[in-house]
């Protein structure tokens, strides 16, 4: 294997066709304190890289079920997995069924916590800009994808957003808002990165679960 890049939660190995995830422990949050929507490391969590590696495992899997394609290939060991080669397109795609985090910030004074969205924001994945918000037209005019790929991207993320409500609401749990990452791969559009408690909120009687609540979840 050949070492890539350190990133703020994984280290990335090129092997072969394949990249290698190497989940580490690190926590990300926002002015010093934890927060899933946060962009800024503010610590580390023993354990930590292992049971986000138990999620997206998880996610992944569950989508692929569904017929949503990802890049996941398989699981390693405790903190590794293999991955398919894609070519990242540098955007965060955010699906928020209800208000929370940043968006409360952004609106706020228009908006309440927890009110009904169901709405689809692209930001730009850079993190030197803090992850702006980024039209769709200028998504297109800036040539980062293409109009159809815009519409794929946010018809996957809906999609993806049913299959999460529909495991979650039998467990008496409520979908608050996750962010995807695509890819290309052989001229088709895939889910890459990673979906987990690091990726997404989920709440239980307006109270949203930690890292290791979701694990429980999901086990």
């Amino acid at each position: 294997m050949r070492f890539l890049y350190s990133g703020k939660t994984k280290d990335v190995y090129e092997d072969g066709p394949y990249l290698v995830f190497h989940f580490k422990d690190t926590v990300l949050g926002r002015n010093g304190e934890e927060d899933s929507g946060g962009n800024e490391v503010v610590g580390e969590k023993a354990g930590k890289g292992s049971v986000v590696l138990d999620q997206a495992e998880f996610f992944f899997k569950l989508l692929e079920k569904n017929g949503v394609k990802t890049h996941f290939v398989e699981r390693v060991d405790g903190r590794r997995a293999r991955f398919l080669k894609a070519e990242r397109i540098p955007l965060e795609v955010i699906y928020r069924e209800l208000a929370y985090g940043s968006f409360l910030r952004r609106y706020s004074g228009w908006v309440k916590p927890f009110q009904p969205l169901g709405i689809v924001e692209f930001t730009l994945k850079d993190d030197s800009l803090d992850d702006p918000l980024i039209a769709e037209e200028a998504v297109v005019s800036l040539e980062i994808a293409s109009r159809e790929e815009v519409g794929e991207m946010k018809e996957t993320t809906r999609k993806v957003a049913g299959i999460l409500k529909e495991f979650l609401a039998p467990r008496g749990l409520q979908l608050v808002d996750f962010k995807l990452e695509f890819g290309r791969l052989n001229g088709a559009l895939l889910v890459i990165d990673e979906l987990s408690g690091d990726t997404m909120r989920v709440a239980k009687d307006g109270k949203i679960l930690t890292l290791e609540e979701l694990l429980g979840v999901v086990e």
